[in-house]
């Protein structure tokens, strides 16, 4: 199973266009889908992934967004099928440096990692390294 994409869930248009071109440097084949509402990107993958074989994909989430967080993104992905969950690798993507966020996303069993912003290359390369049945 190879991951096809990358999901990026960030109310900061900035940031996304930033991890577009980061992704892009070091993969520059894969596909990227990026939302500004939380709502929206959760919505993405309700019907991207659970009636379709979906390519595997990582999510980049952001912590800190106006309508929904990620942490109440993380709640309704709890109730997603399995099925869907196995298709996705979560990475928190936060500028946040609180040790309570930090933890919170260690303690999360959907997390992965936890990372700062601004993404940089070597983190992206690092992330298709943990991913590399996904991504190799």
């Amino acid at each position: 199973m190879k991951a096809k994409r990358f999901i990026l869930v960030d109310d900061d248009l900035f940031n996304n266009n930033l991890c577009k071109m980061y992704i892009h440097y070091v993969l520059p084949d894969i596909e990227i889908v990026d939302f500004t509402l939380p709502e929206r990107g959760f919505d993405y993958l309700k019907s991207e992934f659970f009636n379709s074989h979906a390519a595997s994909s990582i999510l980049l989430l952001d912590i800190n967004m106006p309508t929904m967080t990620g942490w109440d993104f993380l709640e309704k992905y709890e109730e997603l099928d399995q099925r869907v969950k196995d298709q996705i690798s979560i990475y928190i993507l936060s500028s946040s440096v609180d040790p309570r966020d930090k933890e919170k996303a260690a303690n999360n069993k959907y997390v992965k990692g936890y990372l700062e912003k601004p993404l940089q290359v070597e983190v992206i390369k690092t992330i298709v390294r943990e991913n590399e049945k996904w991504i190799l």
